[in-house]
């Protein structure tokens, strides 16, 4: 597993991450705990950091996750 993979599996907990997606008004179909919001850097300092480099078109808000669960092969 890499390493990112095995932080956030030491970070983050099922629990945790489905109450705050729920809260989001977001429904998690399946996914890995790799790929929850918290592993990601904050969007908005991420392009805050590149105005010379970007031109925001738009804001994607999920509603619905569906990713490979945790230890299966993703479809291509």
């Amino acid at each position: 597993m890499e390493g990112n993979a095995c932080q956030a599996l030491q970070s983050f907990d099922w629990g945790n991450v489905k109450r705050q997606l729920a809260a989001a008004g977001v429904e998690l179909l399946s996914a890995g705990l790799d790929e929850v919001p918290g592993v990601y850097k904050d969007i908005h300092s991420v392009m805050a950091a590149q105005t010379d480099l970007v031109e925001v078109l738009g804001k994607f808000e999920p509603r619905i996750v569906k990713m490979c669960p945790a230890g299966e092969k993703a479809e291509d």
